[in-house]
């Protein structure tokens, strides 16, 4: 080990920031799909020796300097390698001008966030034990940035890296998602004091008594799992899985209404029961439920007595001053009759899928949001709690909005359970929709609430209040999943 410190602490130049960017690289594969969380005793001290070189003998600034660009590279090939699948959604959009700026701008911009968690680690860099704790205290304050600046985008958070399996994910409900990052890297770093001379027993300890500690929680909790309490109710997901070109004419858009229906209305039942609620994706439909009276009446013929439909769909908001439509993105509740018994808009849109930064610009050189009607999202300035007709109430989380842990913490305590609608069909079978369903999956456990999602073609799945998955649907195929779960 003392040899390969020395080694690539003796590196400089472009082989350097090329080792930097592999080991960004490497790390992504312990996230989801692939979850191979070794990889990151790899990855992490590889950085940390690295940084080691670069600092030696500099005055401050310098140091600063030197931590940015390593934090920076790894940062890079962290992004460029875990967000690639950007790109897809631009191929299929027609805008392949702008395949670099997703795929190696917007990598370059988050990994600006990693640069200055190496600068802050820089500042207090020693040998031994004090610099892992420097760059995991960096991460924590780094991601908590990247979460919140400008919107935020907290996607792929290095916590994630840490948590393959619902064992680790239960000491989320201490740390939080940033937090739980700063342990792991810590952790994921130590392998880099069996070079240190000094220090390096008490630090490896301390990385032992992190990982039994939240090995212990997350047996603890898991062993004591409490009968879930609540009317049980009988749930249908529906995953259409349609083809993109279905939405182009209206024939194929009013093919895409009667699958909906009769995915919906298939007799068979979760051990031979009719659902109480079915659920359709984001999005779903390919017009605005207020302009098409006809569907809503044919949801409400559809419906048995008793039977709740939910379903994400555009709600038209207006028009700009030249003439642009705008819409919410919405979920809605209707009753057996198709009558709108509750309605929530979506509170935090994805940047270039539902409105573009310097529209005026973008529109001007050709590139459109990413969405299946013509026009743009706005925001709904209050989220809304979906509630059913017998009282129950579902916290919603529209697409991306269930990356935000933000959005679930302290404001989901009234709900029943947790539905995440999605459209993830732009990306298509690459890690981005099983990258975002591992996300999903802990906000479950940190609302301590079961999760409901159901996707365009995948992940649709149930999850339980411990992150544990209850039942999915294979991804990219066309069919309905049926269960139960307990509302209170």
């Amino acid at each position: 080990m003392q040899r390969l410190s020395a080694y690539l602490a003796n590196l400089t130049g472009w082989p350097r920031r090329w080792m930097l960017f592999a080991a960004g690289a490497v790390a992504t594969f312990a996230l989801a799909p692939f979850g191979l969380t070794p990889v990151m005793f790899i990855a992490l001290p590889l950085m940390v020796m690295v940084m080691d070189g670069v600092l030696s003998g500099k005055a401050l600034r310098p140091r600063l300097r030197a931590g940015f660009a390593v934090g920076w590279w790894f940062g890079f090939g962290y992004f460029v390698f875990g967000l690639w699948w950007l790109g897809v959604a631009i191929w299929k959009d027609g805008a392949y001008w702008a395949l670099p700026l997703a795929v190696l701008g917007f990598p370059a911009g988050l990994a600006l966030f990693y640069g200055l968690a190496g600068a802050l680690a820089a500042s207090f860099w020693r040998p031994g034990t004090v610099r892992l704790i420097a760059l995991g205290v960096a991460m924590v304050a780094a991601e908590w940035l990247r979460g919140h600046l400008a919107t935020g985008f907290p996607w792929n958070a290095i916590a994630y890296t840490a948590m393959p399996t619902p064992l680790f994910m239960q000491a989320i409900r201490l740390t939080g998602l940033y937090v739980m990052g700063g342990f792991a890297v810590y952790v994921f770093a130590s392998p880099a004091l069996l070079a240190a001379r000094s220090g390096r027993r008490i630090g490896l300890a301390l990385a032992l008594v992190i990982v039994a500690v939240d090995i212990g929680y997350g047996w603890h909790r898991l062993a004591n799992v409490q009968p879930a309490d609540g009317r049980e109710v009988g749930l249908r997901l529906v995953q259409p899985a349609f083809e993109e070109a279905d939405w182009r004419t209206e024939e194929g858009r009013d093919r895409v209404f009667a699958t909906l229906l009769e995915l919906s209305s298939d007799p068979a039942g979760y051990a031979g029961k009719s659902p109480d609620i079915i659920i359709w994706p984001e999005s779903v439909l390919p017009f605005t439920i207020e302009a098409r009276p006809d569907a809503r009446t044919a949801i409400g013929e559809m419906l048995k007595p008793g039977q709740t439909l939910v379903f994400g769909a555009a709600s038209f908001a207006g028009r700009k001053p030249d003439g642009w439509p705008e819409f919410y993105n919405a979920v809605y509740v209707l009753d057996d009759a198709g009558r709108t018994v509750s309605v929530s808009g979506k509170t935090h849109l994805v940047p270039f899928g539902e409105y573009l930064p310097f529209e005026d610009f973008f529109r001007a050189i050709g590139l459109d949001a990413l969405t299946t009607l013509p026009g743009s999202y706005v925001p709904v300035d209050n989220r809304q709690m979906l509630l059913l007709p017998d009282g129950a109430a579902l916290y919603p989380l529209i697409c991306y909005e269930a990356v935000f842990p933000r959005l679930v913490e302290g404001q989901a305590a009234g709900a029943s359970a947790l539905v995440n609608v999605t459209y993830d069909a732009w990306f298509g079978r690459t890690p981005g929709p099983f990258q975002h369903f591992a996300q999903a999956r802990l906000r479950a456990v940190e609302a301590g609430k079961p999760l409901i999602r159901v996707g365009e073609n995948g992940v649709t799945a149930m999850v339980d209040p411990y992150g544990r998955i209850i039942d999915r649907l294979p991804f990219d195929r066309r069919g309905v999943l049926d269960g139960r779960v307990s509302l209170r």
